[in-house]
């Protein structure tokens, strides 16, 4: 009786951390559906409906810090360490920073402060506590599905409205949801609609998005077709077929823009990647190259501190994960943490459990190679964050499972197997 009552505490606290996890990395999306929804129905004015979405969030958020039972991990009181002192000295010893680093206490929706040790860093703390993996997939699922078509009603009701989302994050807040419901589909092979969501959700981020978002979409989709065993004895030929369908859309690259183009003018929609490529600036940098050598050229070694970039830029973001680091951290500081990076994704991506490895796979393409072109860690990156704590999960599931193959007697192993079966 008493273990069951363990048991179904166990799962309750696993439920609660991880429709919260999922609901960090998926509120953006859904917040702009309920925004689209409510000012149809009460006009532009309505206000409510945003202070109640971060209302809401806020209460989950609390009552997941309520499972943990003041059992704080080393790693988690390391790097919530790391950030409030990094931001303390930014804000206090580096004036000109203030202004990217605190707006007003009743911002609720942009102050840096919030986006930071709100939004962002509790999904690390939190995701450092699940352990069931399956369950936090499936989780994934259902919410990959709401955010696909709840971005499909927004669009819907913006058309019905004579206007357009704001491409850039209207896409980017598609890509882990796009992704996911891709990599799911081939990987449980359990649900269409997984698939549905993809495909959906891939056409929006063509047609209303940006370029960024479909490179960080396409990455995901090719990388978990070669790595992953699904596909294991159709590799060569899932090689063969990129290259020859590479070829075939550069040979007939201008036909397929051009028929693209007129299909999305009678509809009454406006693309601007279509735009792009038909004029030929399909790789242009939009001027992002000009900020990115002024903030390079004002690198030194100890950084200007979080938020930095912002000022080393002159009122622009690196849009560039590296650059944004070293501008923040300094060439000491920056160096370190880049290493750390790619150990703990190399381990990462290195797991036998196959679900974590999922999950890391879609984290990555949406919230690091998003980085690469777009946004900032710093800001409302709950992906990113979660990321790194499943690349931590994946290394102490590996510890365990390898201290249980060592050991030798079955006396000895009997004390490592429950500990290993949380990662299995």
């Amino acid at each position: 009786m008493v273990e069951l009552i363990i048991k179904r505490h166990k799962e309750r606290n696993q439920t609660i951390l991880i429709i919260t996890v999922c609901t960090m990395i998926c509120f953006a999306p859904i917040v702009y559906f309920v925004n689209q929804l409510c000012r149809a129905i009460f006009g532009t004015g309505f206000t409510f409906d945003t202070l109640s979405c971060y209302a809401v969030l806020a209460v989950m958020i609390l009552a997941s810090l309520k499972q943990l039972h003041f059992r704080i991990k080393t790693d988690v009181l390391v790097v919530l360490l790391v950030f409030a002192v990094a931001y303390a000295l930014s804000y206090s010893l580096i004036h000109n920073n203030k202004n990217y680093m605190f707006t007003q206490w009743t911002d609720f929706a942009s102050n840096p402060l919030y986006l930071l040790f709100a939004y962002s860093l509790p999904a690390y703390v939190f995701m450092r506590y699940i352990t069931d993996y399956d369950r936090l997939l499936e989780t994934c699922r259902y919410f990959s599905l709401i955010v696909v078509f709840c971005s499909l009603g927004s669009f819907i009701l913006m058309f019905l409205r004579d206007s357009q989302p704001q491409y850039m994050s209207f896409s980017y807040n598609l890509v882990f949801a796009t992704s996911f419901s891709w990599v799911y589909f081939f990987e449980k092979k359990r649900t269409m609609m997984s698939l549905l969501a993809a495909i959906i959700g891939a056409i929006m981020i063509f047609f209303a998005g940006a370029r960024g978002p479909l490179v960080c979409v396409l990455f995901s989709m090719i990388a978990y077709t070669l790595i992953s065993k699904t596909f294991a004895k159709k590799k060569p030929f899932l090689v063969c077929f990129f290259i020859l369908g590479g070829l075939i859309i550069m040979l007939l690259w201008q036909p397929i823009v051009t028929a693209l183009k007129e299909s999305v003018d009678s509809l009454g929609i406006s693309s601007r990647t279509i735009d792009l490529m038909l004029d030929g600036d399909l790789f242009s940098d939009s001027s992002r190259g000009e900020i990115q050598k002024k903030i390079i050229e004002s690198f030194s070694l100890f950084g200007s501190g979080l938020y930095g970039d912002r000022l080393l830029g002159e009122n622009h973001y690196a849009h560039n994960l590296i650059i944004e680091l070293f501008a923040q951290w300094g060439y000491l500081m920056g160096t370190a943490i880049l290493a750390l990076l790619g150990i703990l994704l190399f381990k990462g991506f290195r797991t036998k459990n196959t679900s974590l490895q999922m999950l890391i796979l879609v984290s990555f393409s949406s919230g690091v190679i998003k980085l690469m072109f777009s946004g900032s860690y710093l800001a409302h990156n709950a992906v990113f964050f979660m990321l790194l704590a499943a690349c931590v999960n994946s290394m102490e599931a590996e510890k365990t499972l390898t201290a249980v193959e060592r050991a030798g007697p079955e006396k000895k192993k009997s004390k490592y197997i429950k500990a290993y079966s949380r990662y299995s």
